[in-house]
């Protein structure tokens, strides 16, 4: 049985809360997320958002996971949508929100585009 629990984000600020983490965990977490999205082939618009592609590979879908668990964490507003088919097609993971995440996520993603990371925003 699945029961859809359709929940208003629309009162959660559109802020990344880097203070639910201890010192280690945001360390790690910066340092993870830095290595992920290095591996990005491909970003996209998409409605409200973005859509990185990633190489179908096992060890991005951990990390996929564990940036997915983080991530909800320190931004409550964020919208995950993960999609890895049977076959070997890249791996997409989609990030939307409320009116403004595409703006906030550029912003965010910029020291991503400092560090010398190909994807861009």
């Amino acid at each position: 049985m699945f029961i859809y629990m359709n929940s208003d984000i629309s009162d959660t600020p559109l802020a990344c809360n880097m203070d639910v983490f201890t010192p280690s965990e945001r360390g790690n977490h910066i340092q993870s997320t830095t290595r992920l999205y290095g591996s990005v082939q491909y970003i996209h618009e998409v409605q409200n958002g973005y859509g990185f592609i990633f190489p179908n590979e096992t060890g991005i879908i951990t990390k996929l996971g564990e940036f997915i668990s983080n991530e909800r964490r320190c931004c409550p507003f964020l919208e995950f949508t993960l999609k890895i088919t049977s076959s070997n097609a890249p791996i997409s993971l989609f990030l939307t929100g409320p009116e403004g995440t595409q703006e906030f996520l550029r912003a965010e993603f910029a020291e991503y585009r400092a560090s010398g990371s190909e994807a861009y925003l």
